[in-house]
């Protein structure tokens, strides 16, 4: 060993599968989000959810409070891994 270490470039184009699987995540997507604005009492929550939409309130500051929330969750998740625990 000489103590070189080779690095590898990735490739920044798209291919043909890339592609496909790019769009055949995107229309079940769009059929979903279609049904949810012109029906919306299919999706709706059930009873048993209520007390969680009554945690949102609507305004810009919930919705950045449950982004910090989140991301404290998903740090607090991943730190055990980063420190090799």
């Amino acid at each position: 060993m000489t103590g070189r270490t080779t690095l590898l470039a990735a490739s920044a184009r798209w291919t043909p599968a890339g592609g496909l699987l790019g769009l055949l995540s995107t229309l079940p997507a769009g059929v979903l989000a279609r049904l949810a604005v012109t029906r919306p009492k299919t999706f709706a929550a059930p009873d048993r959810a209520l007390w969680l939409r009554r945690l949102q309130s609507g305004h810009v500051g919930g919705y950045g409070a449950w982004v910090l929330v989140g991301a404290t969750v998903l740090g607090a998740l991943t730190l055990p891994g980063l420190l090799g625990g």
